[in-house]
């Protein structure tokens, strides 16, 4: 386990400079879809898929979003329509993190869905909304195509 996302980047070879695995970032896109962070903060974007967990059969999302003032960390999901497929995949990354790389307080937590299609108001969603705030984190957002959020 690291104590720091400091420590994690180090440690996992992670080199910000490379852009295809960590960069100085506040936007992730994707065959069409988008999440832009609108702040002035600095945030670190890191490829969780095939970057920072390689493992190919193991459940992961794409990105994570590092505020770096405040270590919110952002769990970024891009995906065509399956959106229960997208929370399975945010929910087994924060698993993996807390079991083997770095303990995020569940109030620093946040996820994002961001797909190809979303019901304009459905149970569905709703119930993946609760479900995160109760069990995983702050926030889920779900979003269809792109998504521009603002952090308080």
């Amino acid at each position: 386990m690291h104590i720091s996302f400091k420590e994690l980047i180090t440690k996992h070879k992670l080199d910000c400079n490379n852009k295809q695995c960590c960069i100085k970032s506040k936007v992730v896109k994707e065959n069409g879809k988008r999440l832009e962070i609108i702040s002035n903060e600095d945030f670190t974007k890191i490829k969780i898929d095939d970057c920072l967990i390689k493992s190919q059969v193991r459940e992961k999302c794409d990105f994570g979003i590092l505020r770096n003032s405040n270590n919110d960390f952002y769990f970024v999901e891009l995906k065509g329509t399956e959106i229960q497929k997208a929370f399975n995949q945010i929910v087994a990354t924060i698993d993996y993190f807390e079991s083997n790389l770095i303990s995020i307080s569940k109030g620093n937590r946040l996820g994002f869905i961001i797909s190809s299609s979303v019901p304009k108001s459905g149970v569905g969603a709703n119930i993946l909304k609760q479900a995160f705030a109760k069990k995983y984190g702050r926030v889920l957002e779900i979003k269809n195509r792109e998504l521009i959020y603002n952090p308080k």
